[in-house]
């Protein structure tokens, strides 16, 4: 895992990062419950994960990256996806990042994930402009 701390205020307001709220298994499968803000409202949706994606993002989520003692984080997974390829010709992976807050300091931490993860980042990045085009993700449309 490659990491960056950063200070908060340097970090610009406008950015785009889906919160994570939980990150869990129900009856449909491995997902994120993600917070998405738009100018116009704040919706809770649902992003499904595979089991190697969910697994790492988990063993992120449930450790509190400064101090184990500390309260009051959170984390953001940012729209963006990185490539590595491990040799000339090699294969390619992809590296997602979520983001650890707490208070006024923040880490990017790096995971590599699977070729449908990066490629539902891509489409949230490019395509997803307003609270509509994520409405078939609505949390309320998954409630058992």
């Amino acid at each position: 895992m490659a990491e960056d701390q950063t200070n908060m205020e340097a970090i610009q307001a406008n950015h785009n990062n889906l919160k994570i709220l939980q990150a869990s298994k129900d009856r449909f499968g491995s997902h994120l419950q993600l917070e998405v803000m738009f100018p116009e409202c704040t919706i809770v949706i649902r992003w499904g994960l595979d089991e190697t994606d969910y697994l790492r993002i988990i063993e992120i989520v449930n450790s509190n990256y400064f101090d184990s003692l500390e309260q009051g984080y959170h984390y953001e997974l940012l729209p963006y996806v990185g490539v590595s390829i491990d040799q000339p010709n090699g294969k390619q992976k992809f590296l997602a990042n979520l983001r650890c807050v707490q208070g006024k300091k923040a880490a990017r931490i790096e995971f590599e994930c699977s070729d449908r993860f990066a490629g539902n980042l891509e489409w949230f990045k490019k395509e997803v402009r307003c609270s509509q085009d994520l409405e078939h993700l609505r949390w309320e449309k998954f409630r058992v």
